[in-house]
């Protein structure tokens, strides 16, 4: 990981002399709670049954719930610059290569049950590229596209492994210049208003997002913004008046909670109030989970959850999905129902990743966390 700074800065709090650390070090249990809690949010965005209960809740979940896992990293210490090679490498295998076998399956699946057109005024209103199956499918692979993930596959969400990849390659290997680092930082927020901030709904033509993702290899455009994402956000947390700022923030954030769903409510949330909302709540989130971090790490439940995050990401999409087909179908879309499905989605995902862990040459030829672990023939 690459260092934040090494130095310590003294100052004055609370009339007494006092070290401030320059870095976030959390502990294990403090980051398995909160991956936990992350989540099971994601897991609620995903539960159709509630969101389409409950109207407004899927727009709200995802003004923070998965860009806050972009900041995690940033909260586990002194970073260490390491060779681009080293860093290439350990990412690549523990984060693009499942990208690349999931992306397969499920394209596979998608191919075989709904047939091999692949039309990309579908997709994009003016087109883009070949419409050609192979060149569409291998493209994807390198690029990452979130759009042509989502038509391929029918799952929009593996977009994050793509951007967590580069995000952790810019984030462990980014020279100590202080003009690369600026040059870096402002692309990185650019690259956070468009492809995060603006997403779907841009004030121009959003062709352009489509055109930048696709000249865009390894999702490297929107690992800028994660980039951008995760170091403002420590850099708010981590600053010698963090106490009053992180309770104001927490504060805040719960506020806006209330205004957004009123507003989506009563049908008066604007596209830009949107816009407004998607560019602070990340940040106002994790403020409050940093700030209850110590409480969160007391759950055994959110520690057991977030110690198999990755596998249940993984594996929660497409029993989202069956969940809501029955529930539509052969039973009734309400609270009680949604709230079991909740529950049933979340063990489900706990118990199959514990399982897949556990069948150590499965483990490694899926989620291996090198290629020693891919290339081993010992179980």
């Amino acid at each position: 990981m690459q260092t934040i700074n090494n130095q310590s800065i003294t100052h004055k709090g609370g009339g007494k002399n006092s070290t401030h650390k320059n870095y976030i070090s959390l502990s294990r249990d403090e980051s398995a709670a909160i991956k936990g809690l992350l989540m099971f949010l994601i897991i609620l965005g995903h539960n159709a049954v509630f969101t389409n209960l409950i109207k407004g809740s899927f727009n709200y979940l995802y003004t923070f719930h998965v860009l806050c896992f972009f900041v995690l990293p940033f909260m586990y210490g002194k970073n260490e610059q390491k060779p681009f090679k080293e860093s290439f490498k350990k990412n690549f295998i523990r984060l693009y290569y499942p990208y690349i076998l999931f992306f397969t399956i499920f394209s596979l699946l998608s191919y075989f049950t709904n047939g091999n057109e692949l039309d990309l005024n579908k997709i994009s209103t003016m087109g883009a590229g070949s419409n050609n199956y192979f060149i569409g499918f291998t493209g994807t692979l390198i690029t990452g596209n979130k759009y042509l993930i989502d038509h391929f596959t029918s799952f929009q969400y593996l977009w994050f492994l793509p951007v967590m990849f580069s995000m952790n390659l810019i984030k462990e290997t980014i020279s100590n210049k202080k003009i690369i680092k600026v040059s870096l930082y402002t692309l990185g927020l650019l690259s956070y208003i468009i492809f995060f901030v603006f997403s779907n709904k841009t004030p121009y033509n959003r062709e352009i997002n489509f055109y930048l993702m696709q000249a865009s290899p390894f999702a490297i455009l929107q690992g800028l913004g994660a980039y951008f994402l995760g170091k403002t956000s420590v850099a708010i947390m981590n600053n010698k008046y963090f106490r009053y700022i992180n309770f104001a923030g927490a504060l805040l954030f719960i506020l806006l909670s209330i205004a957004y769903i009123t507003d989506f409510y009563n049908k008066t949330l604007s596209t830009q109030e949107n816009w407004c909302y998607i560019f602070i709540m990340p940040f106002l989130f994790m403020n409050l989970i940093y700030l209850a971090k110590d409480y969160l790490a007391k759950s055994n439940i959110l520690k057991k959850i977030g110690e198999y995050s990755f596998p249940i990401y993984l594996i929660h999409p497409p029993l989202c999905i069956a969940s809501y087909i029955i529930c539509q179908r052969f039973l009734q879309i309400n609270l009680t129902y949604s709230i079991i499905v909740q529950f049933m989605v979340l063990t489900a995902s706990y118990y199959i990743a514990v399982l897949w862990h556990k069948i150590t040459p499965l483990r490694k030829k899926t989620l291996p966390r090198s290629f020693e672990d891919l290339y081993s023939k010992k179980n």
